[in-house]
């Protein structure tokens, strides 16, 4: 018997045309989707699971982080502007987020990620231009003479076929880059992920008063009862005794799980959830005021951080983050420190110093070899250290919006994604009120 197994051909029709086509429904393609529609292009996204928002929702992230950071006189200001400052504006007056609120040198804001998820869908529904297709993958992309010509993408109806002018690979993983054949790369240690959980029940009067004690109470005890990491945060949602939890770290023999791997990533949400019933035993019988308390679920998919990232224009650098490096081609600010998720359950930061930022450059989204396709979010072009601190969702949005307005200009001036001019990209950015 072979062991090869030869499938047939395909000749697919070509369902439908569009000006712009997102493939991953994360914070970086919702923002790349939404952003695109409003401009005035025809825009499909395409996402695997059931709902948008990716790890904020997916993995329940639980904190929106890199929307804010500290000035110099330790008062917080926004980061961001145009859609992820509409998104934080507007779940804060809905009551699905609270803050900012400093955390360590730098600041966050916490949500809801029911509310997320909620909101995201709405956006979308309202955008006549977009069109959104849950449940279905890209499995196959048609490259030839530096151009995507179309993809291929699975949904329960079986296969079809879309095109478009431009291409956006927002899944996180450079699937998209990956299935045109163009290069990808994993750095040398990928970070850790981790599974996100709810409880319910918790008495959070008194655990609040305990939360800071957090490190501490962890560390007494990170050896005898075997925790999976040195560190972790307990944040309340503010409704009534709901606290989201990060604590896990998922490793495979003492290394990074890597969630590109399809045996590892299944093991990951084993593993994933077994330790979310052993840490949520620990916190009920070591935090006051979780004596109660029970696991209202897990996440419903295991957080990564890191896997593929494309080989891009430019690859931004540890020294370019910490120095606060200000490019001719950026497209938003960052000011996130570097934050690495490393052996022995350690998280290692590099702070920026307060009241600078550096910027994100149009060159990290652009894949080498390729005339008509981007990238927005954590397959970014990046060294390890730098991708440290860009991989947060808040510059992970403000990519995602400037793709989708690289697109506009590359329909208008019929040039190639490489080509489009930066100064008109960051006129148009802050005219939609983008601080650069």
């Amino acid at each position: 018997m072979s062991a090869r197994l030869e499938l047939p051909a395909e000749d697919l029709e070509v369902r439908a045309e569009f000006d712009l086509l997102v493939v991953g429904g994360g914070s970086a393609g919702t923002a790349a989707a939404v952003t695109g529609a409003r401009l005035g292009l025809r825009t499909a996204l395409i996402e695997e699971m059931p709902f948008l928002g990716g790890m904020s929702t997916g993995g329940c992230v639980g904190t929106y982080c890199g929307f804010y950071h500290q000035e110099r006189d330790g008062s917080l200001a926004p980061l961001v502007g145009g859609f992820p400052l509409e998104i934080a504006e507007t779940l804060r007056k809905r009551g699905d987020a609270y803050g900012p609120i400093p955390f360590k040198e730098t600041a966050a804001l916490p949500y809801v990620p029911w509310g997320v998820k909620l909101l995201l869908e709405e956006t979308c529904r309202r955008e006549e231009a977009l069109v959104v297709q849950l449940h279905a993958k890209v499995t196959h992309a048609i490259f030839d003479d530096g151009l995507v010509r179309g993809v291929a993408v699975q949904t329960r109806e079986g296969r079809a076929a879309l095109r478009a002018r431009v291409y956006v690979d927002a899944t996180g993983d450079a699937d998209l880059v990956r299935a045109a054949g163009l290069e990808t790369f994993k750095g040398d240690a990928i970070q850790y992920p981790s599974m996100m959980f709810t409880m319910q029940n918790v008495d959070t009067q008194r655990a609040l008063a305990e939360m800071r004690r957090l490190p501490e109470i962890i560390e007494e005890h990170f050896e005898s009862e075997k925790l999976p990491r040195r560190g972790g945060n307990l944040i309340p949602t503010l409704r009534p005794g709901e606290v989201l939890v990060a604590m896990s770290r998922i490793d495979v023999g003492g290394r990074p799980l890597d969630g590109s791997d399809a045996e590892e990533l299944t093991y990951g949400e084993l593993e994933g959830r077994a330790q979310v019933a052993r840490l949520a035993d620990f916190l009920r019988r070591r935090v006051p005021g979780f004596e109660e308390a029970f696991v209202a679920d897990s996440a419903p998919r295991l957080g990564i951080r890191e896997t593929r990232k494309i080989a891009g224009e430019y690859a931004l650098t540890e020294s370019d983050v910490l120095g606060a490096r200000h490019f001719e081609d950026g497209i938003g600010r960052s000011a996130w420190p570097i934050e690495r998720h490393v052996r022995g359950g350690e998280t290692v930061w590099k702070f920026l110093d307060k009241g600078t930022w550096y910027t994100i450059p149009y060159r990290c989204l652009v894949p080498r070899g390729v005339d008509n396709l981007l990238v927005a979010g954590r397959c970014l072009s990046a060294e390890p250290d730098a991708f440290g601190s860009v991989r947060v969702i808040g510059p992970c949005m403000l990519e995602g919006q400037a793709v989708a307005t690289a697109a506009r200009l590359v329909r208008d001036a019929d040039c190639s994604t490489r080509a489009v001019d930066v100064d008109r990209l960051r006129h148009e950015l802050t005219a939609r009120g983008v601080p650069l």
